[in-house]
């Protein structure tokens, strides 16, 4: 990204915003420097459930006054570079993903649940495992994981409820697009690490879930570390250099390089 490019600085904001407000989230940035038509919170180079996951922590991370200071902004706006690339990949590595976000012994939502819902959650993700192996299972025993998930999850609360919810909605995409069904499993999956952070605050839970399923996603399909960048990302530094060309302190408020 070249400076002389920048007339009209950006402050990273919780919420969704017009073009020419002044405000917008990571991604809108990443959406911006990948040359998207539209300005958008789902940037055609980003899988739709990271970007999902780095909005919910740039909004976690706003102030008071719905604005990042500058040390969580370069926070966010390093998480989201790392989603650049993510697109566009097998449906074996999501599944193979989702079997990581239910059940992985570092972050997966698992350990938030009472071992009696344990078995709801495994034979949920161990379908998503014959899936990543390209032994798509037949549509009666996702069903049946699903219902033996919601009838666990109705017996429950709190963070727990919400690994089980986790799992039961990775269970009914089995005809319908696999990553727009994914909205609903992220959800829960925050709202359990939400719920889950007693001795930790809110924020710093859903930032470390968003690092560990990007991470993972990176991972699981083979990515190297600047990804798959559009015409417009080519040339610019990887994510460890991001903060130095993407983000400026101005005074007490952090503006971000980008044009909306």
């Amino acid at each position: 990204m070249h400076l002389d490019r920048i007339t009209h600085p950006l402050r990273l904001a919780k919420g969704s915003h017009r073009p020419g407000s002044g405000k917008g989230c990571a991604m809108n940035v990443i959406s911006y420097i990948n040359g998207d038509a539209q300005v958008t919170d789902f940037p055609t180079c980003s899988a739709r459930p990271l970007s999902l996951l780095v909005q919910s922590t740039n909004d976690l991370l706003a102030g008071p006054d719905g604005y990042l200071s500058p040390d969580n902004s370069v926070v966010v706006l390093d998480l989201a570079w790392q989603t650049v690339g993510t697109a566009d990949v097998p449906d074996t590595v999501v599944h193979a993903w989702i079997a990581e976000l239910l059940t992985s012994p570092t972050w997966g939502v698992l350990q938030y649940a009472k071992i009696t819902a344990h078995k709801a959650i495994l034979d949920a993700a161990a379908l998503h495992r014959a899936a990543a192996s390209g032994d798509m299972p037949p549509v009666a025993d996702c069903d049946a994981a699903g219902r033996a998930a919601r009838a666990v999850a109705t017996i429950l609360n709190g963070a727990g409820m919400h690994a089980v919810q986790a799992a039961y909605e990775s269970t009914t995409f089995v005809d319908n697009d696999l990553l727009m069904a994914l909205d609903k499993v992220v959800v829960h999956a925050q709202n359990a690490y939400a719920l889950a952070s007693i001795d930790t605050a809110t924020a710093s839970r859903i930032t470390e879930l968003t690092d560990h399923a990007i991470r993972s996603w990176r991972h699981l399909a083979s990515l190297d570390s600047a990804g798959n960048v559009g015409p417009a990302l080519q040339g610019v530094e990887p994510p460890a250099g991001t903060p130095e060309r993407v983000v400026s302190a101005v005074g007490d408020s952090c503006s971000v390089c980008a044009l909306l």
